[in-house]
């Protein structure tokens, strides 16, 4: 019987291990406090009491890698009480900013240029939204460079460390899979907003390009620190299509980003690494891009958006390691066990002969139920050994 390491790996190659692994999304503290019967920190009451809203910003300013990690090793924790074999990992960082036009008066802004709301979901859990970017024209891009350089380096200094100190508290008991979360079209075109990107990429195609330099070479850079963590797998991503398809034209997206996946692709696998592309939506005019760019396999095959996993095998037969399909709209949310097990064992049957497919949710938001979790995890264990013979 395989390790859970062997199983991710064995299948990462191509190639059948004992039985299909499975990974695991857990990553909102809603869901981990759930798993570890913790209670949850009501953020957003205490940061609408003024009397604790400067500590709170204070204490978010001086420890982010503190409350980041701890919020993951939650996670991991939680990940490995329902029997995963690998769940993500993620480094970002933010900071709290007074800001009138929100209602709490408060906004979040990232290392990428982009503001987040937050929110309290029906449930009570907290929610990050995306608003919008802080550089709408070329001066306040030039601005907000110069502004946060020193941020830039304190960033990737803090991924290094971060993503080690997991990998060395965690990684005998599961596969952690970093994962850079914000990839390079996703945080170019929102640190300006979708409309004054798709307008300049027209009008000032030089100044995108630049623009699109720059993240690339930040996105190398943490890449490399997060590699240094001694992680088998990289998890990379953008959300390049909608429900019905591309948010750009594939042969637009090969002149702007494709030199960039390209860089991506080959620092990742000069270090003997595996890369997992994620992108949500339905991405299937992009297959061939991602087979082009040296990705080793794709990820959420989002089955709302229309990605049907036979389908995708068909098309791109074991030139990409499959990577999610369980649906997290109703499936996992509030379906029955019927349902879920139905859903494995279909997508076990599609993807899994030969090796090459990593079961696991197509994403995840504080709605996903992990009692359902674990009936999708018993399942792929009931249906799941290799040889398959669905």
């Amino acid at each position: 019987m395989m390790d859970f390491r062997e199983r991710f790996l064995t299948a990462m190659n191509h190639e059948e291990p004992d039985r299909v692994p499975v990974m695991g999304l857990v990553a909102e503290p809603a869901m981990s406090n759930a798993i570890l019967g913790k209670a949850p920190i009501d953020l957003v009451s205490m940061l609408a009491d003024p009397g604790m809203k400067e500590q709170i910003k204070e204490i978010i300013g001086s420890s982010w890698n503190e409350v980041l990690y701890g919020n993951f090793a939650d996670c991991l924790e939680a990940a490995i009480k329902l029997g995963f074999d690998a769940n993500w990992t993620i480094y970002t960082h933010m900071k709290l900013v007074d800001d009138p036009d929100f209602r709490s008066g408060l906004a979040w802004h990232d290392i990428h240029g982009r503001v987040w709301e937050q929110r309290v979901d029906e449930r009570g859990n907290v929610v990050m939204n995306y608003v919008r970017g802080t550089c709408a024209n070329e001066e306040e891009w030039h601005a907000w460079v110069e502004r946060n350089g020193p941020l830039f380096d304190d960033f990737i200094r803090g991924a290094a460390v971060y993503h080690r100190r997991l990998a060395d508290s965690y990684r005998d008991r599961i596969v952690p899979v970093v994962y850079t979360d914000t990839g390079i079209f996703e945080s170019t075109w929102q640190t300006m907003g979708f409309v004054n990107f798709t307008r300049l990429v027209y009008q000032r195609p030089d100044f995108i390009r630049k623009v699109i330099e720059f993240k690339t070479d930040l996105y190398l850079r943490y890449m490399r620190a997060m590699m240094e963590s001694g992680a088998d797998v990289v998890l990379g991503g953008d959300d390049l299509a909608h429900k019905t398809g591309p948010l750009m034209r594939p042969q637009l997206m090969e002149e702007l980003f494709g030199e960039s996946y390209r860089r991506v692709s080959d620092l990742v696998h000069s270090q003997n690494r595996k890369l997992i592309w994620h992108s949500c939506g339905n991405v299937t005019a992009f297959l061939p891009k991602f087979i082009e760019w040296g990705f080793d396999g794709v990820f959420t095959l989002e089955p709302t958006a229309g990605m049907e996993l036979g389908k995708v095998r068909e098309q791109v037969g074991h030139r990409l390691v499959l990577v999610g399909n369980l649906d997290v709209s109703h499936l996992l949310v509030r379906g029955t066990r019927e349902e879920v097990d139905a859903a494995v064992r279909k997508a076990i049957a599609e993807a899994a002969p030969g090796g090459g497919y990593i079961l696991s949710p197509s994403h995840s938001h504080t709605s996903v139920d992990p009692m359902r979790l674990e009936w999708m995890i018993e399942a792929a264990h009931r249906y799941g050994s290799y040889p398959i013979a669905l």
